[in-house]
């Protein structure tokens, strides 16, 4: 496991490039592309860009083959040159989310999950997202899922901060009131 240290430098030092060349979300989109692409086939091309028993040389031309079927930008594309070169490929999920946190702190942007019990029409979506914005303060990009066993309401997740706004959650705040103080439930 390589320490987020290392990945954060590395991340750091790419970020400072994108935004000499104004395309820090550019590059963050070269990073997710080449991410998908690291685990496809039961994740061979990491296994390969991380063989020591490979030379650094054959790690390269592995490198070279999947560079030349994707268009990333010519920074981004000499940055994992260099990841391959320092031995750094290990660090590339940790880069790729520490870039991604960092571009979205200097765009003003934050990301979040927001789990609900059946699926948000367009009206109710824009709405959780005008909230969340509010809240926040900043732009909002909203992952939108469903899981039924929530029953009723919804769950957003802003970065570290939870917001549990479910009929579970409630019930199950009930349930440990109930336990806590069982005469309760006679009184109400």
């Amino acid at each position: 496991m390589v320490s987020g240290s290392i990945a954060r430098r590395y991340a750091r030092a790419l970020l400072s490039i994108g935004q000499e060349n104004g395309k820090t979300d550019s590059f963050a989109g070269d990073l997710v592309t080449f991410a998908s692409v690291l685990d496809l086939g039961e994740g061979q091309l990491r296994g390969a860009l991380n063989n020591p028993g490979m030379s650094t040389v054959e790690r390269k031309a592995v490198l070279e083959q999947v560079l030349g079927k994707l268009s990333l930008d010519k920074d981004v594309a000499n940055f994992l040159r260099l990841l391959v070169d320092k031995n750094r490929m290990g660090a590339f999920d940790g880069i790729q989310q520490f870039y991604g946190d960092m571009a979205d702190a200097i765009a003003g942007r934050a990301r979040a999950v927001v789990t609900t019990a059946t699926k948000l029409d367009a009206s109710m979506k824009k709405t959780v997202q005008g909230a969340l914005e509010a809240s926040t303060g900043k732009t909002v990009e909203i992952d939108f899922q469903v899981d039924s066993g929530l029953i009723g309401g919804m769950v957003a997740q802003v970065g570290d901060i939870f917001y549990d706004a479910s009929v579970r959650a409630r019930l199950e705040e009930l349930q440990a009131a109930l336990i806590r103080n069982p005469g309760a439930a006679a009184e109400a």
